[in-house]
């Protein structure tokens, strides 16, 4: 039992560890998930605000341009487009705006800060040029936002979506492959656990399922099935005969003085005794036949397919088996043995032992170790009408 609690102990806790790591993983898998989902919509809001700037640098120069024909309609949007395109740079380098709160990558601000010509700072030249011709209405600032817009200014934009677009694409794979791994893992540990925790898990169960059934059914001492166990039997037996008309013999057997072996040689011997007659029993009987403890030294024997004949053979073979029998360390014993067979008008199991138990009677007051049949009465033809 201490072994069986140590199995199960170490069970429990494997079985507690699996479902905390699955747990894990399972969150893991949702942060994963989730750290996608997050860095593809800032990756989308970066990119859309950088691809915004190219298209506000253009619509400025146009508007710029409307302005310096004359169009006064146009300052206004203009002041707007600026302010935009400001707002949107400052929230692409710093963050904290419009959505944006990741830094710059090493590559992105190489390209915004870094080198003899910075995206930054040509941007905000090109938004100061195009903020002094708006107020001031400045020809030299006028030409030098529009040539920025039209010439140079526009590649270094589209460079920086480029570079927002492989930055993207990079995290979004590396996430995805490290979800793919610890799904792999999570997978992996459910396997693991099938085969090392829930496999032995379930045997054992099925073990301790059978041992109870045993319990239930079966004489712990001799083994064989107990009163229990052989009246359900029984009962479907019955049911069995009468279905497919065939015989249904019973033997009751009581073992000779047996309180005298239990008083002269003590009560270990007389356990010995009963535990050789099950296996003399079952020896003597055929295939199918069904041998059970009712008590004490009371056993029931049940002989499907066995008619008069067929129940007196075997009750006289096994009456004759434990006459002879001489088993070391063993008292000699007998056995009186009552006999019948299955009637028309019997109502079940109940008449089957009770005309057995006559029979066993009468066996006893002849003088013991012998075999005594008991016929059962048979049924009229109106009973049996009514029966139908």
């Amino acid at each position: 039992m201490a072994g069986d609690r140590n199995v199960v102990g170490r069970l429990t806790a494997a079985y507690v560890i699996a479902l905390t790591l699955i747990a894990i993983l399972s969150g893991g898998v949702h942060l994963l998930l989730d750290n996608v989902i997050s860095e593809q919509r800032d990756a989308a809001t970066i990119i859309n605000i950088a691809g915004r700037q190219r298209m506000l640098s253009q619509r400025i120069s146009l508007l710029g341009n409307d302005l310096h024909q004359g169009d006064e309609t146009a300052r206004q949007p203009l002041r707007d487009a600026i302010a935009l395109m400001r707002r949107s740079q400052d929230a692409l380098v710093h963050g904290d705006d419009l959505g944006i709160s990741n830094p710059l990558s090493p590559d992105a601000s190489a390209h915004y800060f870094a080198g003899p010509s910075p995206l930054d700072a040509r941007v905000r030249a090109f938004l100061d040029d195009a903020e002094r011709f708006v107020e001031t209405g400045d020809e030299a600032s006028f030409r030098q936002f529009h040539l920025a817009a039209r010439d140079t200014l526009l590649p270094a934009l589209d460079r920086a979506v480029t570079i927002f677009e492989n930055e993207a694409n990079g995290r979004t794979h590396w996430l995805r492959q490290a979800q793919k791994v610890v799904l792999a893992i999570l997978l992996t540990t459910l396997l693991a656990e099938a085969v090392f925790i829930f496999r032995p898990m379930v045997t054992r169960i099925r073990l301790y399922a059978s041992r109870l059934f045993d319990l239930a059914s079966r004489d712990s001492l001799t083994g064989l099935p107990n009163r229990r166990f052989l009246v359900d039997s029984g009962e479907a037996a019955v049911i069995q005969a009468r279905r497919d008309g065939t015989e249904l013999s019973c033997l009751l057997v009581d073992l000779d003085h047996f309180k005298a072996i239990n008083d002269q040689h003590g009560h270990a011997t007389g356990d010995a005794v009963l535990v050789r007659f099950a296996e003399l029993a079952q020896t003597a009987l055929r295939q199918g036949d069904m041998v059970g403890r009712t008590g004490g030294e009371e056993f029931v024997i049940l002989l499907p397919g066995a008619g008069e004949a067929g129940a007196l053979l075997v009750a006289e073979k096994l009456r004759a088996m434990l006459d002879a029998d001489r088993s070391e360390g063993l008292p000699h014993f007998t056995a009186s043995i009552g006999a019948t067979t299955l009637a028309p008008g019997d109502r079940g199991l109940p008449d089957l032992f009770s005309r057995a138990d006559a029979a066993l009677y009468v066996a006893k007051g002849l003088g013991r170790n012998r075999v005594r049949f008991e016929a059962g009465q048979p049924v009229a033809r109106d009973q049996a009408m009514e029966m139908a």
